[in-house]
């Protein structure tokens, strides 16, 4: 419990510090001559810092460090009680007013009052964003090149594709660049130089629904509301509560599902003394009746979509994949 006094007053002391001159200031038991009416309090004086002597330089780093994590204190303090307590601490002559045990309850008041601080703004953030995106939806749609998706996802498109348009059970393959309504961009492909490939079903619901309106070598840039994507949760820090997603879609591939084959259906191929039997046939007999009993050829499967670049790993990274 001491440590932990002793690191939080003494940050206490480094942000005195930072905002300049007030260390300088006497407790509020020192006597002070009164200020003349109506004059204007007059400035402290800057103090000067030197960094010669080793001490100077471990104890400036010191404060440094205990300054950026008093900066995390976002409730209000009083400065001078706070350098009147390091005062009473440090100063073997001084009385200290609070006892270790007053002094810890004290703290865990500051702690929780710091943590329903820290709710109360990320909620009030949360429903700020709601509100501007709501807003800029309104307008965006307004805007005669802008397509909206069934679920609700605006998309407008770059480039046109002429591909086959993926379903929910195929595998794609894309280029993008993700960012907020602010421009702050979270994840770029682009910039990596590897485009991913991935289920359509393994991402955020406005993906799944994007791709099944777009067409192979299709590229669009879309808005993808927060209840399409992460919601209230967000994905901290990168993606915060109830962020409209902006990105910049680029379809390179698809791989659709390959249908199940009927065995029955499929003629079997000739044994190869009926093959050379048939090679001595006239040639009156109907080229596509032997066309027809010949052998598939055993890399035909090279050529259909399960034979070409099978999709990233599991557990290769994915674009707004699901939580």
């Amino acid at each position: 419990m001491n440590l932990t006094r002793f690191t939080l007053l003494a940050a206490s002391c480094a942000a005195l510090l930072a905002c300049g001159g007030n260390k300088n200031a006497a407790p509020a038991t020192d006597p002070a001559p009164a200020p003349a009416p109506a004059a204007a309090p007059a400035p402290a004086p800057e103090v000067k810092v030197s960094l010669d002597s080793t001490v100077d330089r471990y104890s400036y780093a010191l404060g440094m460090d205990l300054g950026k994590a008093i900066a995390n204190i976002n409730v209000p303090l009083k400065l001078d009680v706070i350098i009147a307590a390091i005062k009473d601490e440090v100063d073997t002559t001084r009385k200290v007013l609070m006892d270790d045990t007053t002094a810890e309850k004290a703290l865990q008041g500051l702690l929780l009052q710091m943590q329903q601080k820290k709710e109360a703004d990320a909620k009030a953030a949360a429903q700020k964003s709601l509100e501007e995106q709501a807003q800029f939806l309104a307008k965006n749609v307004l805007d005669s090149t802008v397509k909206v998706t069934t679920k609700g996802v605006q998309y407008k498109v770059i480039k046109e594709g002429t591909g086959i348009t993926p379903k929910v059970s195929d595998k794609v393959q894309v280029h993008y660049i993700g960012a907020l309504l602010d421009g702050t961009e979270f994840d770029n492909s682009v910039k990596r130089g590897e485009p991913l490939e991935f289920p359509v079903n393994a991402v955020i619901e406005g993906w799944q629904d994007l791709l099944q309106v777009m067409k192979e070598g299709m590229k669009v840039k879309a808005w993808i509301p927060s209840a399409l994507a992460y919601g209230e949760a967000g994905v901290p820090p990168m993606i915060p509560a109830n962020a409209l997603l902006v990105f910049e879609v680029e379809l390179l591939k698809v791989y659709a599902e390959t249908p199940a084959v009927d065995s029955a259906a499929v003629a079997p191929a000739a044994p190869a003394d009926t093959a050379a039997a048939k090679a001595a046939e006239p040639a009156a007999a109907p080229a596509e009746a032997k066309d027809s009993k010949k052998a598939e050829p055993a890399n035909a499967s090279a050529s259909s979509p399960t034979g070409a670049k099978k999709p990233a790993a599991k557990g290769a990274k994915k674009p707004a994949a699901k939580k």
